[in-house]
Order: C-alpha cells, then structure tokens, then sequence
C-alpha cells in the first residue's frame, strides 16, 4: 500500500522549511517559489495545488521580508488567497506550522495550554504576523472548508526548555498526515477529538516540544495522542 503524500510547502528556504523537509522526505514534496506569491489574480494560485494531498503552511519565519508591511501582507491577505486557492483544489487537510514563542512572555509558573489566547503588540512584528497567520487558518477550518492541524512548535535550540527534535516532530507529522479524524472512533475518545475542536469543528491544536524534567510547556495533549494511536 502506497502511503506516500502530495505535500505542498508554503517555502523552501528558511530553517523551519528544511526541518519540515527531512521530517518529511518520506513523501514528494513541493515548495512554493517566493516569486509565485507576486501575483496580480488570486485564481493563479490553483494551479499550485493542483494534485496536492496535503498544504503545509509556515507562520513563523517561513519567509524572509524586507519590512513591516510585507510581512503582515503575507500573513494576512496572501495567507487568505493561498487557503482561498487550496480550498478550490479541495485539499482536504492543512497543516499550519506555528511557534510555542507566542507564549515566552508567560510567567514560567503558569500553565500554558492549548486552548490559551493571546494578544501581540505591532512591535513584536514575527510574533504577532505567527497570530493573525493562525487566526487566517482557524477561519477556513470555522468554514469548514478543510481541516487544519495547528502545531505550536518548540525550539530546535538544544539548551532550550522549550526545545523539540525533529524525531518527535517526524513522529508527529507521520500520525497527522494518516490519522483520520472523523472516524468514529476518534469522534468518541476523549482525546485528541473533543478537547481538541473547542475552537471550532476542523480545528485541531497542539503544543509540541520534547517531554524531559524542567521543561516550558506542556505536553501531555500529544503525548497521549501519539501513545494511543500507535
């Protein structure tokens, strides 16, 4: 049984992207070329999901820009035509790759959860671009046009308390790429389905970082996802 995926990445050349890449390598991949997002029609996108399975799309630090108002530009009006243009292809499954940096101001005592929200100023612009990047994405899966897993990921930085490796990431990404969520199975367990659709009935949220003694955030939610869908 052939179990490779159509997977289209929102980018190719940023740290976050190569990591998704090797976690990735398994399936056949495709990137969207920066050039591609200077459009002058929104319906030249379709073409770039035609026979695509899955849309991987970056929040934080996909891409590289030169200044405040082509960052939020991205996140905000080209992230809504690029979902807009998936929806069109009926790509049913989006992932949206986003950072545990939203909650670093936090106090370290206070229990981070999946179902937190918050608010970023202008200044803190990657910060705050990753929000309304997420809150684009949690719209389309509102609409229910496709589903969207939202992953809140941890630091590649080994010394972080927050740090994720990329075998748990490739671990996670192989069970949401397969997993069927609408199963009645899922539908009926108390995780991951329920706790994680109070946002909305295609949103799934998660926080990922490494489990060890001392670390930032939680992460019992996927933890127990992965051991019960082995």
């Amino acid at each position: 049984m052939n179990n490779k995926k159509n997977i289209l990445i929102s980018s190719s050349d940023s740290k976050i992207s190569k990591i998704l890449t090797n976690s990735l390598k398994s399936h056949h991949l495709k990137f969207i070329d920066k050039k591609e997002l200077e459009y002058d029609d929104p319906n030249k996108l379709n073409k770039l999901f035609k026979d695509i399975d899955i849309y991987v799309h970056i929040n934080y630090q996909g891409l590289n820009f030169s200044g405040y108002y082509e960052m939020i530009d991205y996140h905000t009006r080209k992230t809504y035509d690029l979902l807009f243009a998936a929806g069109k292809e009926n790509i049913s499954r989006v992932l949206s790759i986003s950072t545990l940096e939203l909650f670093s101001e936090i106090e370290s005592n206070l229990t981070v959860t999946e179902n937190w929200e918050m608010k970023f100023p202008a200044d803190n612009i990657e910060l705050l671009c990753a929000n309304l990047s997420e809150k684009v994405c949690k719209e389309f899966a509102r609409d229910q046009v496709f589903e969207v897993i939202n992953l809140r990921l941890g630091s590649f930085d080994k010394k972080s308390d927050s740090r994720l490796s990329e075998k748990k990431l490739s671990q996670c990404l192989d069970k949401f790429l397969h997993l069927d969520f609408t199963t009645e199975q899922i539908k009926l367990s108390k995780n991951p389905f329920n706790s994680a659709r109070k946002k909305g009935p295609n949103w799934i949220n998660y926080h990922i970082q490494d489990s060890f003694e001392g670390q930032r955030y939680l992460t019992g939610k996927i933890d127990k996802f992965i051991e019960d869908y082995k």
